[in-house]
């Protein structure tokens, strides 16, 4: 596992796309309303543009991009789409705005810290524990759609960085499976 750059919550990485790549995500992608004015207000310097985007709307943008390019229908498109996804995820991957926790001695029969998370991940986690907790199972994707307002790929998207982030687990070809790893006490309150 590689380790991951700790930046301060809020912190803007610059990320550079080309025109291109730029044009498709305004006119195609459903994005968070200040990034796509961010987007339109950019000017192109030669073949490339840069914009400052937060981890929150790096993570954002990956799952809007990725739930466009899951239903794009144009090869060349959805290699575009595919491409800046890829780049958005390795993003993710070398940073975190995880507050850092000083280093304790804990005692190897207790489990180490729980997995940090962002507020939205906190807020899917939330959701699938108050879920289960009502229903007595876990919620499906179409729950977790219907409550966020996202699309079935956003959704979709979620539940593997949670996933790949040890934040949950599920059972292969198993529906209703998602169970939360993380202990309630750590949980964000559901908004």
């Amino acid at each position: 596992m590689t380790h991951r750059k700790h930046i301060k919550p809020g912190t803007h990485i610059l990320f550079q796309l080309s025109k291109r790549e730029r044009d498709l995500i305004v006119e195609r992608v459903s994005v968070d309303p200040e990034v796509e004015a961010r987007l339109r207000t950019r000017a192109v310097a030669g073949a490339k543009l840069a914009i400052d985007l937060t981890l929150d709307d790096i993570d954002d943008l990956h799952g809007c991009v990725a739930a466009e390019a899951n239903y794009c229908h144009d090869s060349k498109r959805r290699r575009v789409l595919d491409a800046l996804c890829d780049r958005l995820g390795r993003l993710l991957d070398d940073f975190t705005d995880d507050v850092e926790v000083p280093a304790l001695r804990i005692p190897v029969a207790e489990p180490a810290s729980p997995p940090r998370f962002t507020a939205k991940q906190g807020q899917y986690l939330a959701f699938i524990h108050h879920f289960t907790m009502i229903h007595r199972h876990p919620p499906a994707e179409a729950d977790l759609q219907g409550y966020f307002r996202v699309s079935p790929p956003a959704v979709h998207q979620m539940i593997l960085t949670l996933e790949r982030r040890g934040l949950i687990t599920r059972e292969p070809g198993k529906a209703r499976s998602v169970t939360v790893q993380v202990l309630r006490a750590d949980l964000p309150e559901l908004e």
